[in-house]
């Protein structure tokens, strides 16, 4: 575990050496702006640093209310529901939905939250081929259970790749089963102004649930899910993780809130960020180096051993960089991303330095 002794946006220290971070989920910069640190300072003068109980005893506030209208218009929906964590509404979402006549089919993929909200609820579960419809349609087909969900990532955690709503939605119209869409990745990342999959993909109001998180693009903490009126009815239960959760701090709320409507207002800090990445991408790839798929804002390196892999990490360190190693499926590498307020240069230099460090490991130079 890596302790970080100060961050600011792209700037970290760990153990006293100063850094810029290329693996963070801060993906447009905000945790750290002037106008978001200010709406944060403000609240906890205002509510204090805790909200001292759940939400339906002394736990919402006014910004708790403002929060989840705010985020329900941005997923174009009419409800939300304020979580202490993306992986809680994810729990809580899957736990809740479980029941009686009713199956899961589950990307083989998917975030260990909705996993382990399935497994919570006793619900069977059928997991089907990452992102193989032709796989689902086929345990969709053989199943005789009346009450049908699919759930599944927009954008996946470690490979980054996006889901082609557009094939999910016709199987959707066909077999009339439930969407849940975890956008933890995808809130602020995708779509032309950063509102999801289903702007990215012009099917607004395909999902009958939508959960994410504030914790990423958005800089803050907390997470949510979002559904509208008509499929409210489907939440036959209290979302338990919800009413007995201690409800996140006015501090987290406001941060949240003024980063969703700095995003609203500035929609090219989405554009910036995937410009950023897409130079490491165009850069790596002219270099020979084994990435990923091209179109997301998460980019694997992949090299050829797990020793290689923390070498580079380490000569990356000692010349001001930090990222973090990932092994996904045997295979390890870097998992890189880029923020919004990282400069050319800085982007110039990263990928200038990952090129020297393949150099001075390819011909057995210690450094």
């Amino acid at each position: 575990m890596q302790v970080i002794e100060s961050r600011k946006a792209q700037f970290i220290k760990i153990a006293g050496k100063d850094l810029i971070i290329f693996s963070s989920n801060d993906y447009l910069g905000l945790s750290h702006h002037p106008e978001v640190l200010k709406a944060a300072t403000e609240a906890a003068e205002a509510f204090g640093c805790g909200t001292g109980g759940a939400p339906n005893t002394s736990g919402t506030t006014s910004l708790h209310i403002k929060l989840a209208g705010e985020i329900a218009e941005f997923k174009h929906r009419q409800k939300a529901v304020i979580f202490p964590s993306g992986y809680a509404a994810n729990v809580a979402l899957h736990h809740c939905l479980g029941g009686p006549n009713t199956v899961f089919f589950s990307d083989e993929k998917n975030h260990p939250s909705a996993v382990d909200g399935i497994k919570i609820s006793g619900t069977p579960v059928k997991t089907f081929v990452h992102l193989d419809f032709n796989h689902l349609e086929k345990l969709i087909k053989d199943d005789k259970h009346s009450k049908k969900i699919v759930t599944i990532c927009s954008v996946f955690t470690l490979d980054g790749d996006i889901c082609p709503l557009d094939e999910l939605t016709r199987l959707k119209e066909k077999y009339n089963f439930i969407l849940i869409l975890d956008e933890a990745h995808a809130t602020g990342c995708i779509g032309d102004t950063g509102r999801g999959l289903e702007q990215m993909f012009s099917l607004e109001g395909v999902a009958d649930f939508i959960m994410g998180t504030f914790s990423k693009a958005l800089g803050s903490q907390g997470g949510f899910l979002t559904y509208s009126n008509e499929v409210e009815k489907i939440v036959s239960e209290p979302l338990r993780p919800y009413l007995y959760s201690t409800s996140i701090s006015p501090m987290a709320v406001a941060a949240s809130l003024k980063a969703l409507l700095i995003l609203k207002e500035k929609p090219e800090l989405v554009e910036q960020m995937r410009t950023n990445i897409k130079k490491i991408y165009d850069y790596l790839d002219e270099k020979g180096f084994t990435l990923n798929n091209r179109g997301t804002h998460i980019v694997n390196v992949y090299f050829d051993s797990q020793k290689m892999t923390l070498q580079v990490v380490d000569y990356l360190r000692q010349n001001g960089f930090f990222v973090i190693p990932i092994s996904i499926y045997n295979r390890w590498g870097l998992r890189l991303t880029t923020m919004a307020v990282h400069t050319e240069k800085q982007i110039n230099d990263f990928c200038e330095c990952l090129m020297e460090a393949r150099k001075v490991l390819t011909t057995n130079r210690s450094f």
